[in-house]
């Protein structure tokens, strides 16, 4: 059976060689794994959890290798059942800063210009006692500061605990948040939830929420419907889109696996894996369960899983780490159907695998993953795959009322042979998992011809001129970043990335 399009092994298990060899001890059903470049230098740097502490923050040396960060003591949290954890710029200063969930009180560090990090949890307002899980940050009111929703984890003995819900968090801007779990059904989100993601599902231009829920709650879907309701108003659309899917829901990754122009779910689960395609492209926000006819639904106790183009054909495939059963790595066929690979992946890990997290590491045009194992640490695979395809990396920084992030900005992408990629800046806590916010682009043998941002705060730009097989930093243009009329302005550019 082939692996890939282009043949051969895709990955090689370079755990010690990267010098990321790290434990993580079997208590906590959680691995954390983030990604985020925390010193400036371009090269993506991993954060790490252990349930028996600690943690480890690694830095990326920029020759394949890793050393522990004379920073990683500091942040280590020795003692502490850490579980996920996700950078994320939340002051907007341009220094990733990092977001730690654990049982007892999360932290959330401030990175203080890449020499090192200041718990600020206290001054901030967002370190609650629960039993964190997940995070994702996303700007739901698209004021251009990032916020926060943490999943917590509880079961029916927990239910009159004040901290067995999830929680909701705005950003104020001054470095502190407000609890505004409020404008949600606490009732709903009131759970085993185990992730979550802001995520435009619906093509209005604003970030919706979707949670994924263990024990057959089925998950959560909560539209943006903007400001009202007491506050801001969150629509439960859960069942009516069929979204709800009840079943032991684990980890979500987000994606346009078809290329109609909407982003489709993929969650794991206990038992059969679910892939819910989005019909809003065709003009009916609902979901369709497409599991089994996409070949992506095994029965296995899934945890984490990504949405990627290991082979850079141009079509998303898909990473599910599992327990008791090798790793799936499934390959898009470009028809509605994928893959299954297991055994010759070079990715497999037949054993407990939770959390899985992607990026490109070494900066070498293809993406890597990092998957958290139960009881035997932490796996780095590298992405071997020459097989000649284009590609682009596109990194995008915000100003103004865009976060530095660039939280919530769709890119549309046109390529020669006529197809249309539809990605999304988005912090997919897959499980317990932080991915690099670089959008990754194949092309396979085709060229781009245009490129659209749209930025969440309404500017749109039309690119002519699109770089190949290289690393693009676009920043948000300087003269709109004090702010314009939503809605009126558009720009043209062949502008060449840099």
């Amino acid at each position: 059976m082939p692996v890939s399009a282009g043949g051969g092994t895709p990955f090689l298990d370079v755990t010690v060689a990267a010098g990321v060899a790290a434990p993580h001890h079997a208590r906590y059903l959680v691995t954390g794994q983030a990604w985020g470049d925390y010193d400036g230098d371009g090269y993506p740097d991993l954060y790490v959890t252990d349930s028996a502490g600690p943690n480890t923050l690694f830095h990326n040396n920029g020759d394949g290798t890793f050393s522990v960060s004379p920073h990683s003591a500091a942040m280590a949290l020795p003692g502490v059942e850490s579980g996920g954890a996700v950078f994320a710029d939340y002051n907007n200063d341009g220094w990733a800063d990092l977001y730690v969930l654990n049982r007892g009180a999360n932290v959330l560090y401030r990175n203080d210009g890449g020499q090192g990090f200041t718990d600020v949890t206290a001054a901030a307002g967002v370190g609650e006692m629960g039993q964190g899980e997940s995070a994702t940050w996303g700007d739901f009111d698209k004021d251009g500061w990032p916020d926060l929703y943490v999943v917590n984890w509880y079961d029916h003995e927990d239910e009159d605990s004040p901290f067995a819900h999830d929680s909701f968090y705005r950003n104020n801007g001054d470095g502190t948040f407000t609890d505004i779990t409020s404008f949600l059904d606490q009732t709903r989100i009131s759970g085993p939830g185990y992730a979550a993601t802001f995520v435009d599902y619906d093509n209005d231009a604003d970030q919706d929420l979707y949670v994924v829920i263990d024990k057959n709650w089925g998950n959560l879907l909560f539209r943006n419907d903007g400001p009202g309701c007491g506050g801001w108003c969150f629509t439960d659309v859960s069942a009516a889109t069929g979204a709800d899917r009840p079943v032991w829901g684990m980890g979500i990754s987000t994606g346009d696996y078809d290329l109609d122009g909407d982003l489709d779910f993929y969650f794991s689960s206990i038992g059969e894996q679910v892939l819910l395609q989005n019909q809003t492209a065709q003009g009916n926000p609902v979901f369709v369960e497409v599991s089994q006819p996409a070949g992506v639904g095994p029965n296995a106790i899934g945890w984490g899983s990504v949405f990627f183009d290991y082979n850079r054909d141009g079509w998303l495939d898909l990473y599910l780490s599992a327990a008791l059963t090798s790793n799936f790595l499934f390959r898009n066929r470009a028809d509605g159907t994928f893959e299954a690979i297991q055994a010759g992946s070079g990715a497999d890990h037949p054993g407990f695998s939770i959390g899985v997290a992607k990026a490109d590491y070494d900066r070498d045009g293809r993406q890597d993953l990092v998957v958290g194992n139960y009881d035997l640490g932490y796996s780095l695979y590298h992405n071997e795959l020459d097989n000649g395809n284009h590609w682009l990396s596109l990194r995008l920084e915000g100003r103004g009322r865009v976060t530095r992030d660039a939280l919530g900005t769709r890119v549309v992408l046109l390529l020669s042979d006529g197809r249309v990629f539809t990605e999304e800046v988005t912090s997919d806590s897959s499980l317990g998992a932080g991915n690099d916010l670089a959008l990754f682009f194949g092309f396979g043998s085709a060229t781009p011809q245009t490129i659209t941002i749209s930025w969440p705060d309404g500017f749109t730009e039309h690119l002519t001129s699109v770089p190949v097989d290289t690393e693009w930093h676009h920043v948000y243009p300087l003269m709109f970043a004090d702010g314009f009329e939503s809605g009126d302005t558009t720009a043209w550019s062949g502008v060449d990335g840099g």
